[in-house]
């Protein structure tokens, strides 16, 4: 008789524990499913890059396709960026292959004096797509020195070519419309 009282205790006792998990359970499958426990709503939006090239502001503009970044020189001497890639989970085809759109001391490129802030238009070749939330995005900045030898202007367009480094950093925003 003893016996049997134990067991209806420990079957009792593991019954109300399993009821009170199932609960638990059905709770957090509630709060996932309608985002709240998304770790990118808990986030703040960044753009980080090494130190040096600052990201003082950025966007994405989802109902143009475009991404906008405001970088600040910090580096102690001018550059000239000559490409910027983005790629992330819903950002493709977002790069500039050659920024052609201006020369300084005979390089192509945008060129960024030390100490100035310029802002940069990216347009993404593939839409960006509509969701609510952010996304994440890699940065690649490919840039060379202003000043990278002399000689003519083709020769250091040349040697800015030879000698081109690459900044990485990372980009958490939302998709703006």
């Amino acid at each position: 008789m003893v016996m049997k009282k134990k067991a209806q205790a420990a079957m009792e006792f593991l019954m109300t524990y399993g009821w009170a998990i199932l609960v638990v359970l059905v709770v957090i499958g509630a709060l996932a499913y309608f985002g709240v426990l998304n770790p990118q709503n808990l986030l703040p939006e960044k753009c980080t890059l090494p130190m040096g090239l600052y990201c003082k502001d950025h966007r994405i503009d989802g109902a143009n396709d475009k991404i906008s970044f405001r970088l600040e020189n910090g580096m102690g001497s001018g550059i000239m960026i000559r490409s910027i890639n983005i790629s992330g989970d819903v950002l493709t085809g977002c790069d500039t292959d050659d920024m052609t759109g201006g020369s300084y001391n005979g390089i192509t490129g945008w060129h960024l004096a030390n100490g100035d802030s310029g802002t940069v238009t990216i347009t993404c070749s593939t839409a960006i797509p509509k969701f609510s939330g952010k996304t994440k995005g890699d940065i690649a900045i490919k840039y060379c020195s202003d000043t990278p030898g002399g000689g003519t202007p083709t020769e250091r367009n040349t040697n800015c070519g030879k000698f081109i480094h690459t900044i990485e950093g990372d980009l958490l925003a939302r998709v703006e419309e």
